[in-house]
């Protein structure tokens, strides 16, 4: 499993290869650029991502049209409009080439003969390090912006596009102002070991926003002891997956917290708390809606739609013309999923799906988790994958809601509804 946190270099960039672009001095008032040991004489005009987390900065700063290809580890829904150069540990070097590629993003997982390959083909590979403070990362946003957009112009743009997030962030926990303290923490297994988003960290400050108190805002280390969490009992639990629940509901110390007990559980995978660009206010916004059942919901992704149609658009034309046929196709798609739908953010693809009751699968289960974050569903502990009464009554409800057949069955129609980013939230 991917560590949330890794080792941010001080120069922000690993550089895997030094020589710069090749051609003339380029634009004179944004290029040549230089960043960390580098210079880059001209405007990098294809990329290639491999890093699931620079991929969703570069879609934020608004470049996802330079990426002419991304790795399977990319599997955000308004960047699957680039094609797959295979795996960010063991990409198709030939593929990459064919692209004219000009510099591949990757991170520590890159084969080291990949490397190799790519940079004698003259192509340079940079290693962007996770950012592990909120001030790491606003230097990843100058960095990148400088990158892909120069010294000038592109360092404006990775300013202003740091400030957009946070002020958006802002935007979102002004909402919801309360004067009633509440906390909250988000959990997740290395090994057997649990461990949390520690104080001072970029997940610190996401959860921070939710305007609860992270409950681990005096811990340092990322590995927690249950018992600091028996303490701490907070109101509010995230946790990345099906094992980490688990080990929650078995273990003394925590089985008993009130957030168990109350069912105020939310799943929330690394990648969502990971990433640091268009994700992360999805994320925010998927927390929150849970957090606060009567939140309207007239304006939900409304700030993340505004930033992804762009990318998805830029990432449309940036593919090469060898695959232009079939960029178009899946742009469409993309468009049509991004511009009006949450499926990714539930791991969920309704086209062609129905569900009925006694069916039993994970998309019975996101298709409950969506019910139960538009307060149709009231009971967390009723998100279990198995399409019972209850779930059959919360479908009804939806349906009757949003001016459907209120037939109990989640037909095409309904799910399609359902998942829609302006879904009618319960009344």
């Amino acid at each position: 499993m991917k560590k949330i946190v890794s080792v941010f270099l001080a120069s922000a960039l690993a550089v895997s290869a030094c020589a710069g672009l090749a051609g003339c001095s380029g634009d004179n008032k944004n290029y040549p650029v230089s960043v960390a040991d580098i210079t880059i004489e001209t405007e990098p005009k294809d990329i290639v991502v491999l890093s699931d987390e620079t991929a969703d900065i570069i879609s934020y700063l608004g470049y996802a049209k330079k990426m002419v290809g991304r790795s399977d580890e990319v599997t955000q829904n308004f960047l699957s409009v680039a094609p797959s150069v295979g795996s960010a540990a063991n990409p198709d070097v030939e593929k990459i080439k064919s692209y004219a590629t000009d510099i591949v993003f990757a991170d520590d997982t890159l084969d080291e003969n990949a490397k190799k390959e790519l940079t004698d083909a003259g192509i340079m590979v940079l290693n962007v390090a996770s950012p592990e403070t909120t001030t790491e990362l606003e230097t990843v946003y100058l960095t990148l912006g400088k990158i892909l957009g120069g010294s000038v112009d592109g360092a404006k743009t990775g300013e202003d596009s740091y400030k957009d997030l946070i002020d958006t962030m802002k935007t979102y926990k002004a909402e919801v102002n309360s004067n009633v303290s509440k906390t909250i923490c988000y959990l997740y297994l290395e090994g057997d070991k649990l461990h949390t988003l520690h104080s001072g960290t970029y997940g610190d400050m996401l959860l921070g926003y939710t305007g609860a108190v992270n409950a681990a805002v005096n811990v340092s280390e990322s590995e927690i002891d249950t018992k600091i969490l028996k303490i701490a009992n907070p109101d509010y639990i995230l946790y990345d997956d099906d094992a980490t629940l688990q080990f929650i509901k078995n273990d003394s110390d925590l089985k008993g917290l009130k957030a168990v007990k109350n069912k105020q559980t939310l799943m929330i995978s690394q990648e969502e708390i990971s990433r640091m660009g268009t994700t992360s206010l999805f994320t925010l916004n998927k927390i929150m809606n849970f957090m606060y059942p009567d939140r309207l919901k007239k304006n939900t992704d409304a700030t993340a739609e505004s930033v992804v149609p762009s990318a998805v658009e830029g990432a449309t034309t940036a593919t090469k013309s060898a695959s232009n046929t079939q960029t178009t196709t899946q742009a469409a798609t993309a468009a049509a999923n991004v511009n009006g739908s949450v499926e990714s953010q539930y791991k969920i693809k309704v086209s062609g799906l129905s569900l009925k009751l006694d069916d039993e699968n994970d998309n019975v289960k996101a298709m409950q988790q969506r019910l139960f974050d538009l307060g149709y569903i009231t009971d967390k502990g009723n998100v279990t994958g198995y399409y019972g009464e209850v779930t059959q009554k919360a479908v009804k409800d939806f349906q009757k809601a949003s001016g459907l057949k209120q037939s109990g069955t989640a037909d095409n129609k309904t799910l399609t509804a359902l998942f829609k980013s302006d879904a009618k939230a319960k009344a």
